[in-house]
């Protein structure tokens, strides 16, 4: 079954606590009736999960290239020492 567009927002409002009470309400008790919902948030999670893991990821890499340009370039030497001298407290 391909999920509609609006079956999307709704499952996302729900995942991400942005459906009002009432709605979320609703929401659970058409899990319980339709297992295809309750199977379609079921991988809407597991996506959002895999998709949140990838963008730390992407952070940890673009820290670590930061970190390399400023603690290895000779032209970044005064901002290294004051970061050691600043910790060195």
């Amino acid at each position: 079954m391909r999920t509609s567009l609006n079956n999307i927002k709704a499952i996302d409002d729900h995942l991400l606590g942005m459906a009002a009470p009432q709605d979320n309400l609703l929401f659970e008790a058409k899990m319980i009736l339709n297992p295809e919902l309750r199977a379609d948030v079921y991988w809407h999670q597991k996506t959002l999960a895999l998709v949140q893991q990838y963008g730390r990821e992407q952070l940890r890499a673009e820290i670590e290239a930061v970190h390399k340009q400023l603690f290895t370039r000779p032209e970044h030497h005064g901002f290294r020492q004051s970061i050691l001298r600043f910790f060195k407290r």
